[in-house]
């Protein structure tokens, strides 16, 4: 008796050993496979839209808005972000086919984008769209604009739908404006109006201007905006993503509160783009 007693015990010990080691397999495997309650999120951004986002020197995908992510990144529980800098064509298309799952690409709301994509409550900054005219010129509004040359508007994009817009509001007002797709660079065209060129140049404020303007010392300064456009994270509409989009927002509401957006704003712009919410 004694003896199937031992054996007993020591099948007993055996049986406990080989179901420990394999409760241990699986820690081994929970700790090298990550832990599985946490999302990855693939973002897609742009990779040379400089200071909204690009692709610095040593490969590491930066801006205003990428820096968002990795701000979201570290107070959300249960979800990784990673950043994919890719052509602004190519992030549109993978995320409506669901290869991304967020789209940062300094974007306004639109009917369309609301029925196609899902579209936080709270926007993670504004695009603004001001007047840049000759230090002495003397222009200030919408209405000093009549009259003046005003350098081409591209017929697409917020821009000339912003001054399309103002006409309609404002009848009395002859603006006249060439339309045509202008590819030269922000700094050439900053360069018209300080040679005269051109009296008036609508533009979006997140390229970098207040930078170019100090660094090459143009005699050219900024209006306040004449639109201020919210800009939003857009994420693939899926069921699954619903919840994705109530944390973005719990997200964003906590950097707006703590002043994060506006200290991000204020290192990739040179000004506080929230500023002008009180104005309006």
């Amino acid at each position: 008796m004694r003896r199937k007693f031992i054996s007993f015990t020591m099948f007993v010990f055996v049986l406990v050993l080989l179901a420990a080691c394999k409760s241990g397999d699986k820690e081994t495997k929970a700790v090298g496979d990550g832990d599985s309650d946490v999302r990855t999120i693939k973002v897609a951004t742009g990779h040379t839209s400089k200071p909204l986002s690009w692709v610095d020197e040593g490969g590491k995908v930066t801006g205003y808005e990428p820096e968002i992510i990795k701000e979201l990144d570290k107070i959300m529980d249960g979800y990784e972000f990673e950043l994919v800098a890719v052509e602004d064509s190519a992030g549109e298309t993978g995320l409506a086919t669901g290869k991304y799952d967020m789209l940062a690409g300094g974007m306004g709301f639109t009917e369309e984008r609301a029925k196609q994509y899902l579209v936080p409550e709270e926007s993670n900054g504004r695009a603004l769209i001001k007047m840049y005219v000759a230090e002495d010129s003397g222009i200030e509004t919408m209405e000093d604009v009549e009259g003046m040359k005003i350098s081409p508007l591209s017929p697409a994009g917020a821009t000339y739908k912003a001054v399309k817009d103002w006409e309609d509001e404002n009848p009395k007002y002859q603006l006249k404006y060439d339309l045509a797709d202008v590819g030269i660079p922000i700094a050439d065209r900053l360069k018209e109006i300080a040679n005269g060129k051109y009296d008036v140049l609508f533009y979006p404020s997140s390229y970098g201007q207040i930078k170019i303007i100090e660094d090459q010392k143009l005699a050219v300064r900024a209006t306040d905006p004449i639109k201020i456009i919210p800009t939003f994270f857009m994420i693939h509409k899926s069921e699954e993503n619903e919840k994705l989009k109530e944390a973005i927002d719990e997200g964003l509401r906590e950097l707006a509160d703590s002043g994060k957006l506006s200290e991000l704003s204020v290192e990739f712009y040179d000004e506080d783009v929230f500023q002008y919410d009180e104005k309006q």
